[in-house]
This record gives structure tokens, sequence and C-alpha cells, in this order.
């Protein structure tokens, strides 16, 4: 890796000062860590977050503009503020967020073109999760037709 630059360093300092003091606001008084890293098996990334504070299968039209408003901050002063709306709803419902992930995409952030490419992340994350727990095994698709696999012993309906 290359050296940074003044500049680099100004943007990098400033991205992690960001995400600190959100950090800071997200966790406060709370027992369990509101940071957890970001996997392959459980997404973190702030387009996921806002999702998981939807009810399954549905788009909350309120939340999903304030990620986009998030997303069309004209400075980082202005993004600070608009993540710390968001923050503030994660904190809320008690849904962790991975802040050095975040910090990563406020320093992008700031570089040129890379309010675009952090958008994109953001919007992949927020359609691409589903809530696993959500789904019942009745709703996953029909097996295909000559298919023995399935016991007909199973059912997946309640007693009531």
């Amino acid at each position: 890796a290359r050296p940074l630059d003044e500049s680099d360093l100004v943007r990098a300092e400033d991205a992690l000062h960001v995400a600190l003091t959100l950090w800071a606001l997200h966790q406060q008084s709370r027992p369990t860590g509101m940071h957890q890293a970001d996997r392959k098996d459980s997404r973190r990334g702030l387009g996921t977050a806002v999702r998981r504070m939807m009810k399954p299968g549905e788009i909350d039209e309120p939340l999903r503009k304030r990620l986009v408003r998030a997303g069309t901050a004209p400075d980082l002063t202005s993004l600070a503020q608009r993540l710390r709306d968001i923050v503030v709803l994660l904190r809320r419902a008690d849904i962790p967020l991975d802040y050095a992930l975040l910090a990563g995409q406020l320093y992008t952030w700031q570089r040129p073109g890379g309010a675009d490419v952090v958008r994109r992340e953001w919007g992949s994350s927020f359609h691409a999760w589903h809530d696993k727990d959500a789904e019942k095994p009745g709703d996953a698709a029909p097996a295909p037709a000559g298919d023995k696999t399935t016991d007909s012993t199973d059912t997946d309906k309640d007693a009531s």
C-alpha cells in the first residue's frame, strides 16, 4: 500500500471520527456490543441494518428514504447528521452495525466519485438482505414434479 498524502490522512481521520461517534451513540449503556463485523453469513452493513428494521417482505418507505437521504448528503457534516438519525433508530431496535465497514465507506465517500460507490454498496446490501428467520419451510418453492424426496407425513400446519 502506498503512503497516504495529507488529504487522504484528513479524510481517514474524519471518517474514523464520524464512525466512532456514531458507534458511541449506538453503544451507549448497552450491555451487548453494537459493533459486529460484517461476514458472509451475517451481514452488518448499513443497508442491511436499515432493512432489518422493516417487517419481513415489506418496504417501510420512511426508513428507505432515510437511507437514500443519507446517501445523497452534500458533505460529510450532513452525512454524519443523517447517519446519526439512522443510528438512533438502530439503537432503539437493538440492531448492530459494522462500524469498521462504515468507517471505510465514509473514507471512500469523501473521495471523488466515492459517494456513488458507497450508495451502490448501501443499496445493494439493502435489497439483498432477507430475514432467514421469517422463511418457513412451507414458503419454499415447490419441489419439481416427479420429485419423491419429500415425506408425506410432514405437515407445516399448526394444530389450531
